[in-house]
């Protein structure tokens, strides 16, 4: 009797538990501004370990990501279109942000590469630096990088690269990416971009989460 007594206690504390996280999970989606101009995660998604290298050379892993709000986008340093239009958008919003009190504080801004075998640190230091030299330019190995593209929902794949050829496009996602200061995936933010919706969308995500 006392086993099932026991059982019993269990199965209901279990059930209140499974009841508040539910209530929980649903009032945190329900309680997001309406007119975001992003996709929000409302549990967000860690983040698995990955090692890259900034444009000086410094460690870029998991932990970069932590203590910080990070816009992140994907592209390459030849793209012809996309990616300096994005990274004309983020400078933007970086703009919008500064005219914000506290706007960015704890926040940056990173553009990975996905061509790693054309785009150096120091190309990418000069790249990233002509849209706001406070931009961090990432870079790494195909694998490493994958590990981050992958967690995230990045797509790219080369277009008539072959050996010996150094002129070829990167056909590859537009989204602009925002990872939480926990290193969780948190919200997207997909094209056509605006500097000021995303900007004023960003405050009301983070005064959401509280951080």
């Amino acid at each position: 009797m006392l086993i099932l007594a026991a059982v019993a206690v269990v199965s209901v504390l279990t059930g209140l538990w499974v009841s508040h996280w539910w209530q929980q999970r649903e009032r945190s989606a329900q309680l997001l501004p309406a007119d975001l101009e992003a996709t929000v995660l409302p549990e967000g998604r860690a983040l698995t370990p990955f090692a890259l290298v900034d444009h000086n050379n410094a460690a870029f892993a998991l932990e970069r990501l932590q203590g910080k709000w990070s816009f992140m986008f994907f592209g390459y340093v030849n793209c012809p279109d996309v990616c300096p239009l994005a990274l004309s958008v983020l400078a933007g919003t970086y703009k919008e942000l500064a005219r914000t009190p506290g706007g960015l504080a704890d926040t940056q801004f990173v553009f990975v590469s996905v061509d790693p075998d054309r785009d150096t640190p120091d190309q990418l230091r000069e790249y990233v630096g002509y849209f706001n030299p406070e931009f961090v330019g990432v870079t790494g190995s195909a694998d490493e990088i994958d590990k981050l593209t992958g967690q995230l929902g990045i797509l790219y794949g080369f277009e008539d690269k072959v050996p010996g050829v150094e002129n070829y496009l990167v056909n590859h996602s537009a989204q602009i990416i925002l990872v939480d200061p926990q290193g969780r995936f948190r919200a997207v933010f997909s094209p056509p971009h605006d500097s000021a919706s995303i900007g004023a969308s960003f405050v009301k995500i983070r005064q959401h989460y509280g951080s």
